[in-house]
């Protein structure tokens, strides 16, 4: 089983592998390799991965990355901001609501791709408390 966490920013698409405890970020031309090992993935986990018909969501800007007008397809994804807040309400960001389960973030290098990095490690946390059951289901809802 392969389970990637992710996050893209304008120029970056950073993965976590779980099962290898790595993080890559890809940039530039390589954020194509990126599309396709997240297509290839068991499981792709983000925070407001969506469209809920936002443009700026992370599966829009990774569909533009190889020609698509929408969200990439995948086989199984979990928006863990769906999970901590439904879609009924737009809920809080990543970072307040990785502050209301764990309190403050490790710190990060204050760069780019520190900030993509940080990201991904934040939705981890929230992805992985929520597989061990010690989430806190704020307004959302439990996914099967």
């Amino acid at each position: 089983m392969t389970t990637l966490v992710i996050d893209t920013g304008m120029d970056i698409v950073g993965i976590f592998s779980v099962e290898e405890n790595r993080y890559t970020a890809y940039r530039g031309e390589e954020r194509k390799t990126a599309v396709g090992l997240i297509q290839a993935a068991d499981e792709v986990v983000t925070f407001n991965g969506t469209d809920h018909g936002q443009r700026w969501s992370d599966l829009v800007k990774l569909g533009e990355i190889v020609g698509l007008e929408y969200e990439l397809p995948l086989r199984n994804h979990t928006d863990m901001s769906s999970v901590c807040w439904s879609d009924r309400i737009r809920g809080s960001s990543l970072e307040n609501t990785y502050k209301i389960q764990f309190g403050a973030c490790p710190e990060f290098p204050d760069t780019h791709e520190g900030s993509n990095q940080r990201d991904v490690y934040m939705t981890f946390k929230l992805w992985e408390a929520w597989k061990q059951g010690t989430l806190r289901i704020i307004d959302g809802h439990e996914l099967v």
